[in-house]
């Protein structure tokens, strides 16, 4: 992010939840009947989409509709699709929520749509597995200036290159993970690291030779690379590692670490789709009536997804389908 390009809320909350809520607010301002422990099954069709079959908690149901949009995300947490089309994966945990395994992807597959993509995966390079629950530290933290750290304290990449390249120099270290370094300047402006304090990632101390000393870490030595990266912020060039973003000193107190190491994040592969967000079968054209939006689709973001994305994906697209739907429906 050589410019700065991502949306935020003023608040500067995590984004996920952000737009989750305010969803939901509009759900309910608007009394939209929302189904919960349902299970689509199937997507009718007869010639077009007539509606989709479900199952609930009092057996198989019927629900009519002339079109259907599928918004039903990826399938990392898969290891059924993970171990057909990526097995090398296998060993990785993954940032997704349990019910991400890609359901949408099969169902859209069983009436004749294309995949595309299917063994492009993103592996997020800083995500923190040492509790119960897998947690993702977006990049939000090294873009405010937060610095990437080895076991002896060392930087060893620059901390804002391609998802896939800061994945690969962490895995050279041997499975060790690596620490996020940070002060109370980053914290300030990534807001979001309150939040990982209070579920017990962060651990922090006032001065960086205690923080070396309860991670682990040779005290002199992390001193050492904050204060050469601190001069290379000054002198407005990273002789090391090239880093030409999120450059903020290290200075302001108390000094904070996050243990972090790769997991599965993001699929790019799914459905095929044109830019009307219909959903299309192998010989290129639509499946009337049905239409895809957000992580089930594949095709968009190459081999390799620029954080932030997948947000904007899902905004853009999700209005495409719903002006879609909306003017489809009309025309029958």
């Amino acid at each position: 992010m050589s410019v700065p390009r991502t949306h935020r809320p003023r608040s500067k909350e995590a984004i996920g939840a952000y737009l989750v809520n305010g969803l939901l607010k509009q759900v309910q301002a608007r009394q939209i009947p929302l189904f919960c422990n349902v299970k689509v099954t199937r997507i009718l069709t007869e010639v077009k989409v007539t509606g989709v079959q479900i199952q609930t908690e009092v057996g198989q149901q019927i629900i009519q509709s002339r079109a259907v949009i599928i918004a039903t995300g990826g399938f990392g947490a898969s290891k059924k699709l993970i171990s057909e089309y990526r097995p090398d994966l296998n060993k990785y945990q993954t940032t997704n929520q349990p019910g991400n395994t890609g359901d949408g992807i099969l169902l859209a597959k069983d009436i004749g749509a294309r995949l595309v993509d299917m063994d492009r995966i993103q592996v997020h390079p800083t995500v923190q597995q040492d509790t119960d629950h897998v947690y993702l530290i977006g990049e939000t933290v090294r873009g405010e200036g937060a610095i990437l750290v080895d076991q002896n304290g060392n930087r060893f990449v620059n901390e804002l290159e391609t998802r896939d390249k800061v994945t690969a120099a962490i895995e050279k270290l041997g499975g060790t993970g690596a620490y996020l370094i940070f002060d109370a300047a980053v914290r300030s402006r990534a807001k979001a690291i309150d939040f990982y304090d209070h579920v017990g990632l962060v651990k922090s101390a006032d001065n960086l030779t205690s923080l070396a000393q309860e991670l682990g870490v040779d005290g002199e030595t992390l001193s050492r690379t904050v204060d050469k990266w601190n001069e290379s912020v000054s002198n407005r060039l990273d002789i090391a590692f090239g880093r030409k973003t999120g450059r903020y000193l290290l200075e302001t107190p108390p000094y904070a670490a996050i243990h972090v190491a790769p997991a599965i994040h993001y699929t790019m592969g799914g459905v095929k789709t044109n830019d009307q967000a219909e959903v299309l079968r192998d010989d290129g054209q639509p499946i009337p009536g049905l239409y895809a939006v957000g992580e089930v689709v594949g095709g968009l973001h190459g081999g390799n997804r620029i954080g932030g994305n997948s947000l904007s994906e899902t905004v853009v697209f999700g209005l495409r389908a719903a002006q879609q739907v909306r003017d489809y429906i009309f025309e029958m």
